[in-house]
C-alpha cells in the first residue's frame, strides 16, 4: 500500500513538474512570438511611412513642374499680349506708362509701344534688353527694356547655358552630367537681377507681381517667393543653337541713337538709324551686340528659365526657348 502511495505521489510529482516546464515552454514561445510580431508592425509602420514621403515628394515635384511650366506658357502668352510688366517701378509698385522707352521728338519706339506686346517693344530695344546689376536705386541695374531680363555678364550669371569651356559657371548640356557644372535652385532670387513671381492658387488663377528691390538674401514667402507658384526671368538665346544662352553688350542708347557706331562689336559697323529732328524716330535697324562673339545680331531668341516652387520650397527647374 506504501508502495503504491509512493509510485502516486512521484507520477504526480513528475506531472506537476512537466506541467510547470510546459508552461514555461508557451511563455517564452509566446515571449518570441510578441517580439516578432513587434518587429513585423515596426518594419510595416516604417515601410508605410517612408512610401507616404515617397509619394508626397513625387506630388510635390510633380506639383513643381507644372507650375513651372504653367510659368512658361504665361510669359509667352504676356510676352505677345502686353502684360506690361515692364511698367513696374524698382520699389515694385505698378505705372500706368510703359518703363524704359525713350523717345525723340516725343516719339516712343515702337510708336504704339504703349499697346503692343512686350515682345514687340523689346524688338525696338534690341541692343538694350533687360538689366545688368541688381539695385535697389536708379542709379544700377536700370538700363534695359524688360525689368525681367537677365542681362547680366555671362562669367557672373548665375544659371546659363554656354560652353563650360568658356564660362565654367555655366551648364553646357553637350557635356557628361557627372563632369559639368550644375545650377542651384537654393536662394536663386537672391543671385537674379529681375524675376517674375507667379502666385497661382489650388483654381488655377495666377498673380503675377515684380518683387520689390532689394533681394533678400534668404528668400522671403510671399515677397521674393511664392508659397505654391513659380518665379520665371527671361535672357536672350543664341539663334543659331538653342541649348546656348548669350550676352547681349550693353550698347549706349545715345550713341546709338545719334547714329554713331561703337566699336564694341567686330562685325561690322551698326547699321544707320535716322533720328532727324522732328521726324518719327524709327529704330528699326538697330541690332544688338552679341557680347560672346563681337557680331552683331539682327534678332536673337528669347528663352525662359522658370523654378516651381510648392510650400515655399524650389522644387523643378524648366528652361525653353519661348520666342
Amino acid at each position: 500500500m506504501a508502495e503504491e502511495l509512493n509510485v502516486r505521489n512521484h507520477q504526480l510529482s513528475h506531472e506537476a513538474q512537466s506541467a510547470h516546464s510546459q508552461r514555461g515552454f508557451v511563455l517564452v514561445t509566446a515571449l518570441v512570438m510578441l517580439g516578432l510580431l513587434t518587429l513585423m508592425s515596426l518594419a510595416m509602420f516604417y515601410s508605410a511611412r517612408i512610401a507616404t514621403q515617397t509619394s508626397g515628394t513625387a506630388q510635390s515635384s510633380t506639383e513643381a513642374y507644372y507650375y513651372a511650366e504653367t510659368a512658361l506658357h504665361y510669359m509667352s502668352w504676356a510676352l505677345a499680349n502686353d502684360a506690361e510688366f515692364d511698367s513696374h517701378t524698382y520699389s515694385g509698385t505698378y505705372i500706368h506708362a510703359p518703363f524704359g522707352e525713350p523717345a525723340t521728338s516725343g516719339n516712343p519706339v515702337p510708336a504704339n509701344a504703349a499697346s503692343v506686346g512686350d515682345y514687340s517693344e523689346l524688338q525696338g530695344y534690341l541692343w538694350s534688353p533687360g538689366p545688368t546689376a541688381i539695385s535697389d536705386t536708379l542709379a544700377a541695374g536700370v538700363t534695359g527694356q524688360l525689368m525681367y531680363f537677365d542681362n547680366s555678364p555671362m562669367s557672373s550669371r548665375h544659371l546659363c547655358l554656354q560652353d563650360a569651356a568658356l564660362f565654367s559657371n555655366c551648364v553646357d548640356v553637350t557635356v557628361d552630367p557627372t563632369s559639368r557644372v550644375e545650377p542651384s535652385m537654393n536662394k536663386i532670387s537672391a543671385q537674379l537681377p529681375r524675376y517674375i513671381r507667379l502666385d497661382i492658387a489650388a483654381d488655377g488663377s495666377i498673380t503675377p507681381s515684380i518683387p520689390s528691390l532689394p533681394h533678400h538674401t534668404t528668400p522671403v514667402v510671399g515677397e521674393d517667393i511664392p508659397n505654391n507658384g513659380a518665379i520665371i526671368w527671361l535672357t536672350a538665346g543664341d539663334p543659331t543653337n538653342a541649348n546656348h544662352d548669350i550676352e547681349i553688350f550693353p550698347l549706349d542708347p545715345a550713341n546709338v541713337y545719334s547714329g554713331t557706331s561703337p566699336t564694341a562689336c567686330i562685325g561690322g559697323t551698326l547699321p544707320s538709324c535716322p533720328c532727324d529732328s522732328g521726324a518719327a524716330a524709327s529704330f528699326a535697324t538697330a541690332q544688338a551686340c552679341d557680347a560672346n562673339s563681337g557680331q552683331w545680331l539682327s534678332s536673337y531668341s528669347i528663352v525662359a528659365y522658370a523654378i516651381g516652387y510648392v510650400n515655399g520650397k524650389p522644387s523643378h527647374m524648366l528652361r525653353a526657348v519661348i520666342q
